[in-house]
């Protein structure tokens, strides 16, 4: 008698071999080592990217703050040549003088205030890495111990 074709088991039906704690681990603690290397490299990346910001902004504020001093340097002689005939030279020497101190003034706050919500820390990474680990933690719980044919719950 012929019975056809033995069915070939698929990988669903196979039985897993049952892996120790200490393979569990072993496999946890390797995972954890590779998340962690490749976080720290991202985190790298990320600071890298961070200075690389506030430099090119830096630059721009450098920049800025020339031309400025050239343009309040003309203006104020400028401005005191024209005040000078109304009030008298030292009158508006100093007038002109707090002017341009308080424009200076407001200039550099600002400049520092752009700069001050720009953190060298690799923020996102971190975030990640750490979210990342809470997960392998959770993962590598404690597993309940089962004994084969005992039933607890009698």
């Amino acid at each position: 008698m012929t019975t056809g074709p033995e069915p070939v088991p698929d990988e669903t039906s196979v039985a897993q071999p049952r892996r120790s704690i200490v393979d569990t681990w072993i496999e946890v603690f390797a995972d954890a080592g590779g998340l962690v290397r490749t976080e720290a490299r991202l985190a790298r990346l990320e600071i890298s990217s961070n200075v690389n910001q506030i430099g090119r902004q830096s630059a721009k504020i450098g920049a800025g703050a020339l031309f400025l001093s050239l343009a309040v340097i003309f203006a104020t002689v400028a401005a005191v040549v024209a005040l000078a005939a109304w009030i008298g030279l030292l009158w508006a020497l100093l007038l002109v003088m707090a002017v341009c101190g308080l424009i200076g003034f407001i200039l550099l706050r600002a400049g520092i205030d752009g700069l001050s919500g720009t953190s060298l820390l690799p923020d996102h990474s971190l975030g990640r890495m750490s979210r990342d680990l809470g997960k392998i933690s959770a993962r590598a719980a404690p597993v309940e111990l089962q004994q084969d044919g005992v039933n607890d719950k009698a």
